[in-house]
């Protein structure tokens, strides 16, 4: 099992962001937590920290005792250990939150003996001394990360341990499976009539095909869970002042993009974050200069290309007031496929655009009418994009979902080892192979909770964290 360095090491760090507001906290913790405690808080009640209930709250004024000097008036809070987010004492301290008054008290701790955290070593702690598994050390990073209420109930769902239950599930089924090749291999006239393996080892195919089915599910839901987390990327593309800007304000609900009569006011990319019935999106409006008049609208048009070759859905926008243009034209050729979505913009206007031509060329592709400036149609383009997203599939946040890549390709390299000891065992290999590829794949599971875990691979992962956490 992988050790912590310098275990004994009491930590300290700010736990509450950087900047001012109107509380911070100084979290410390480790053996010498509330001995640093005695010698830097004063409670109104005159008791000594160390002497104190856990799990309680005393009001006080934190003093350097060598200047006898107050620096900030706080609430203290004890946790002792075992009781405590580490494991260990824990000692938090939250006075008001300027940054002075807090580097004031951080740098009074670490002078009477106590080590800067690293980032998230609080949470590795934890993490080390049993409170939680891997995966719920990670769903902690998710949540602070967490850009839309579904996706904080997946990490919530996650930090609970959801995701560990249904993996030690799968890892007691291997483990009976890996137990049962033991035996007939060790044992084997015990457990086989050699006259018939093939009836004799199918009850065994069916547990390592169940298996590897539990395995499979949860790798279902990994699409799903991986757009709640880091979203997806739309583009708005069209030619100038066909509204991509308007559009763009719309969605945000916010007058983010400049919008003008004048073509061409849009010269670089601007991207921009939203969420949509709770998927977070990645807007970028697009130049629309085809034809570029200088270096500048040059590199931007370059920049639209990019994006939209690397979008997972593309917002092709045509001026329903206008005739289709040869830029139109050359725009149809280049932007095509399954993630499209055709905006017909200024729908409110006398509509001169070919349909027809349109619907033609896109006809695996939705085809919508809106009005960016007045919000007509912004109901329905937002149900297009959730149906695009979701492929009509109804995606319960509530529910286990497996979002973490590393937990992904783990899963998959898992799935694989299954799927090649069925192989090994219908085509009657030696069962010592079988069993190997079994014990592939409990390491790969372990590899997911934590019970085995490359050093490296988890510094990683808490290097990840804030500091504080």
């Amino acid at each position: 099992m992988y050790q912590l360095k310098n275990s004994e090491d009491t930590i300290t760090a700010i736990s509450t962001a950087t900047g001012q507001g109107g509380i911070g906290i100084i979290r410390l913790s480790g053996k010498r937590a509330l001995n640093i405690a005695d010698q830097l808080f004063v409670p109104k009640n005159g008791s000594k920290p160390s002497s104190l209930k856990s799990s309680t709250v005393y009001y006080g004024n934190v003093i350097d005792k060598k200047t006898n000097e107050v620096i900030d008036e706080a609430l203290l809070t004890i946790m002792r250990a075992p009781k405590s987010y580490t494991k260990e004492d824990v000692v938090e301290v939250s006075c008001h939150g300027g940054t002075t008054s807090l580097r004031s008290i951080l740098t009074l701790t670490t002078t009477l003996g106590a080590r800067l955290a690293d980032p998230g070593e609080f949470t590795k702690r934890a993490f080390l001394n049993g409170r939680i598994d891997l995966t719920q050390a990670e769903a902690v990073l998710d949540i602070i990360q967490a850009k839309t209420d579904a996706f904080l109930q997946v990490s919530t769902n996650q930090l609970k341990g959801d995701l560990a239950v249904e993996l030690e599930k799968i890892r007691e089924q291997l483990m009976d499976i890996y137990i049962e090749i033991e035996a007939i291999v060790n044992f084997p006239e015990d457990e086989i009539d050699a006259s018939d393996e093939a009836k004799n080892f199918a009850p065994l195919q069916k547990k390592i095909r169940e298996s590897k089915a539990h395995v499979d599910n949860l790798l279902k839901t990994s699409k799903h869970g991986k757009i709640l987390k880091d979203g997806i990327k739309i583009v708005l593309c069209g030619r100038p002042n066909v509204g991509k800007s308007s559009l763009l304000n719309s969605l945000l609900k916010t007058p983010r993009a400049i919008v003008s009569d004048i073509a061409g006011t849009t010269r670089d990319t601007i991207e921009e974050t939203a969420q949509i019935r709770g998927i977070p999106l990645q807007l970028i409006d697009t130049a629309g200069m085809l034809e570029p008049r200088d270096l500048i609208e040059e590199e931007a048009i370059k920049r639209s290309r990019m994006h939209i070759a690397g979008a997972d859905l593309v917002l092709l926008l045509f001026d329903s007031g206008a005739d289709l243009t040869d830029e139109d034209e050359s725009l149809m050729r280049d932007v095509n496929g399954e993630n499209v979505l055709v905006i017909l913009n200024k729908c409110d206007l006398s509509q001169k655009v070919d349909e027809d031509r349109i619907n033609s060329k896109y006809q695996h592709s939705k085809v919508l009418k809106v009005s960016a400036l007045k919000r007509t149609g912004i109901d329905a383009l937002e149900a297009a994009i959730v149906e695009n997203v979701w492929h009509d599939k109804h995606v319960d946040s509530h529910g286990l979902l497996v979002s973490n890549l590393r937990h992904i390709q783990a899963l998959e390299s898992c799935s694989s080892s299954l799927k090649r000891g069925q192989s090994i065992l219908k085509d009657g290999v030696s069962l010592e192979f079988v069993s190997e590829e079994i014990k592939v794949a409990v390491n790969f599971l372990d590899s997911i909770t934590g019970r085995n875990i490359d050093a490296d691979l988890l510094n990683n992962i808490f290097s990840q964290f804030c500091i504080g956490k």
